[in-house]
């Protein structure tokens, strides 16, 4: 899906709204494509990055388009 467009992103986030439903308050979710580890604060939309070996811009972009907060462990972005 192309994030870039109206409908990518629309579809982009149904997908991240049916991922997050399969988690509890506090769980992770381990990216393969990106060795990304990211902690979901639901209660408070915080999404906390825990370890990433290759950023995955398109994971924030469609959090962020989705009123989450992107909170980085490495304060090194």
């Amino acid at each position: 899906m192309d994030i870039n467009t109206k409908q990518g992103m629309a579809d982009a986030k149904t997908w991240m709204e049916r991922l997050l439903s399969t988690l509890n308050d506090g769980g992770t979710w381990a990216v393969p494509r990106s060795g990304s580890i990211i902690r979901f604060d639901k209660t408070n939309k915080k999404a906390l990055v825990i370890h990433q070996m290759s950023p995955d811009i398109s994971i924030e972009r469609v959090l962020e388009a989705m009123g989450w907060e992107i909170i980085y462990k490495d304060s090194t972005h």
